[in-house]
């Protein structure tokens, strides 16, 4: 296998080890990189934040080198740094042997589920052999004890000595390639370092998990912000695009250095906060016993906060132990299923334990056991179904059922098409029974419409979505499913196919009713309101007065001229004078001038009315 297409990164690997064991020597000598790049860092010998460095391994495959901080005041850089690697370079200096922050850097590789990688044996230029056996001896014990298997090789930073064989081994874990992540087709890049570059403007930096960045491409950020990527940096060398796995550095415009900083999370589309999460929790065989409801320090990504933690049906998890538990971080994290978190005490500040998400968005008081343990034992074909019964008035993209339950989104849509409880409606996948629920609502709605109301037997659009009881996007895709077949739309409604017909007994009551009105003349009657009444005002055949009152339209449109010819004689007319000159009563002559003034023929001045400028002679 040679290297990887299009600068793809074949491998993260993440060194870990205590500080002053050689790790940022061995890096240069692997990469010609000093990651030591603070001023401080140089003058105190020690790295304090996550250095970076591209590895071209023997077989031409790209691998991105993390060099994460090893003195025990970084530990929470250490874990920024070591999420998102794929494997691990533990280094373990032979004058030294295993030291403590070697066992807690291991335990956090562990937590996050890096169980792979190799141990680089340091400095045995600088001892003896038999301090390098022990040396040796001590690294396989830690392996042991930690339930890990991996190759050491004895190398020297300093004269290079077994770095070759060091690069080799490192080749064989890059040509297992990556494990595929649940979100590969959202770009999510964690966000490290975020400042403003003279001359270029806003720069935000990390290690891209997933997904691919172009230039050009608008990203977006938890808080609704919507930055523009003008140009992309893998490894301090420009790049078209930016692969999983790659040190990247992006030049962003559309968004002020205030609105990012370190822990954000730049992403290719919209994914809602946590406030709670479940996740499956384990604790570290060495942590005191975890109390229901204690407070911890949550890592995720580069992202730091407290949380509390809910465990689910015991009072406390004991050490090297699991349980169920819902998480309740004090700042929102952006976490999808199969993220790793890790959790330190608040005190001593300790590595303790970690996890892996199962439900960012749990639902309910507290973690259900059953639908947890659906989620993670990655049965797809009972999750899909479930997820979607959960919100059973929303519908989900494949792209949104992707992220829900970890799989690929092409993945989605092949079980979803063999799965009874599932329907697809438009670009939408939602609960079966919801929608053959939601549907049946629909049609009941009309079939009363159409019974209690056959003049007008169609709702408006908006009747019709809360009819089915579903969100508008659901709603609107049922419709549209439903169009032509089981239901119709016009531009006035929504209604059954087999309803335009009027009944010939409404029609003929209809042509009663009209004749009666028509007979009323400038006398309005005040009709019960029937079915032929409100045919006839649908077809503007009749015309409601207020009061009560009902009209003919050929006996208001009569009315209405001898209104104008009024004014336009008189230059206004007074309630008596229409009373008047139509013979009637002050009780129809108020009701026929309301009826003008809001048909916009007159308008009131004092005691009496004046032609709207419209209705003048000219």
């Amino acid at each position: 296998m040679g290297e990887p297409a299009d600068g793809r990164i074949a491998l993260t690997i993440g060194t870990a080890g205590h500080v002053d064991h050689g790790k940022t020597t061995l890096v240069r000598r692997m990469t010609g990189t000093d990651t030591d790049r603070l001023e401080e860092e140089h003058r105190r010998g020690i790295s304090i934040v996550p250095g970076y460095a591209e590895l071209v391994l023997p077989g031409g495959r790209r691998a991105s080198l993390v060099d994460v901080p090893g003195h025990e005041r970084f530990v929470k850089n250490m874990v920024s740094g070591a999420t998102g690697v794929d494997a691990f370079l533990l280094v373990v200096a032979a004058d030294d042997g295993v030291m403590p922050q070697t066992r807690e850097h291991l335990d956090v590789l562990r937590v996050l589920g890096v169980d792979r990688g190799v141990v680089a044996l340091t400095k045995t230029d600088a001892v003896d052999a038999e301090t390098a056996e022990l040396a040796n001896l001590d690294a396989e014990e830690l392996l042991e004890s930690a339930g890990v298997s991996a190759p050491i090789i004895p190398v020297s930073g300093r004269t290079g000595e077994g770095v070759d064989d060091l690069l080799r081994a490192l080749d064989g874990l890059a040509a297992q390639g990556h494990e595929e992540q649940a979100g590969d087709r959202l770009a999510r890049l964690p966000v490290d370092r975020a400042f403003v570059l003279k001359g270029i403007g806003v720069v935000a930096t990390g290690t891209l998990w997933s997904g691919e960045i172009r230039a050009g491409d608008t990203l977006h950020t938890s808080r609704g912000h919507r930055p523009r990527v003008r140009s992309i940096q893998n490894h301090g060398h420009p790049a078209s695009v930016a692969y999983p796995g790659a040190r990247t550095a992006l030049d962003l415009t559309s968004i002020d250095a205030s609105q990012i900083e370190t822990g954000d999370v730049l992403l290719s589309r919209p994914v809602a906060e946590s406030r709670a999460f479940d996740a499956r929790l384990r604790l570290l065989e060495g942590a005191r016993p975890l109390a229901h409801g204690v407070r911890v320090r949550l890592h995720h990504g580069t992202r730091a906060t407290n949380a509390r933690v809910r465990l689910s049906g015991s009072e406390e998890l004991r050490p090297g132990e699991s349980a169920f538990a819902r998480l309740r971080p004090e700042e929102p994290l952006v976490v999808l299923p199969g993220d790793r978190f890790v959790l330190r005490s608040m005190a001593p500040q300790v590595t303790i334990g970690g996890g892996t998400v199962l439900d960012p968005a749990p639902s309910g008081r507290r973690p259900e056991p059953d639908w947890l343990e659906a989620l993670e034992g990655g049965d797809v074909y009972r999750t899909i179904p479930q997820v979607l019964a959960r919100h059973p008035d929303a519908g989900m993209t494949a792209d949104e059922l992707a992220l829900a339950v970890a799989v690929p989104p092409e993945q989605v849509r092949e079980i979803s098409d063999r799965v009874p409880e599932v329907a697809k409606v438009g670009d939408l996948y939602a609960s079966a029974e919801a929608v053959r629920a939601a549907k049946d609502r629909l049609l009941a709605a009309l079939r009363s419409r159409s019974e209690d109301r056959p003049e007008t037997p169609e709702i408006n659009v908006a009747e019709a979505r809360s009819a089915t009881g579903l969100r508008t996007p659901l709603a609107d895709a049922l419709l549209d499913e439903l169009a032509g077949s089981e239901v119709r739309i016009t531009g006035t409604g929504v209604g059954l196919p087999d309803t335009g017909e009027i009944p010939a007994e409404m029609e003929e009551g209809a042509r009663a009713l009209l004749a009666e009105l028509d007979a009323s003349g400038a006398e309005p009657v005040a009709p019960e309101p029937t079915p032929a009444l409100r045919l006839l005002l649908k077809r503007d055949e009749a015309v409601e007065l207020g009061g009560g009152l009902v009209a003919s339209r050929g006996a208001a449109d009569r009315i209405l001229e001898e209104i104008k010819a009024a004014c336009r004689e008189e230059g206004e007319i007074s309630l008596s004078g229409l009373r008047d000159r139509l013979g009637t009563s002050r009780k129809y002559a108020q009701a026929w001038l309301e009826f003008s003034d809001a048909s916009g023929v007159t308008s009131r001045t004092g005691d009496v009315r004046v032609l709207t400028r419209r209705h003048r002679r000219s």
